[in-house]
């Protein structure tokens, strides 16, 4: 049996989409993508990694609310509660890669 080596990968980096422009969408923005690969892993510890990121980021008020990505089983997009708004606004997207 081949030995298993636990990974953590991260990337910020500019990108861009040929999409329409609107009040929520740009067509060049930055992204973050991370990916875990251990075993025992659950959509707990997504959850608390993605807690911990954007607390360290200054952004404490998280809600999760289930998504569909068709690359990732459970997914999640992430809100956060912005003051000067007075909404939720979406943050980030995330999920568990299949097997």
């Amino acid at each position: 049996q081949e030995k298993f080596t636990p990974v953590k990968y991260f990337s910020i980096d500019r990108v861009f989409r040929n999409e329409s422009l609107d009040a929520t969408h740009l067509a060049e923005f930055h992204q973050v993508e991370g990916v875990v690969a251990d075993r025992g892993l659950t959509l707990g510890h997504l959850m608390g990694t993605l807690t911990q990121f954007f607390t360290k980021l200054g952004i404490s008020q998280l809600r999760f609310k289930p998504a569909y990505n068709p690359y990732t089983e459970p997914s999640m997009e992430v809100f956060s509660y912005h003051e000067g708004l007075k909404k939720w606004v979406e943050v980030g997207n995330s999920g568990v890669f299949r097997p």
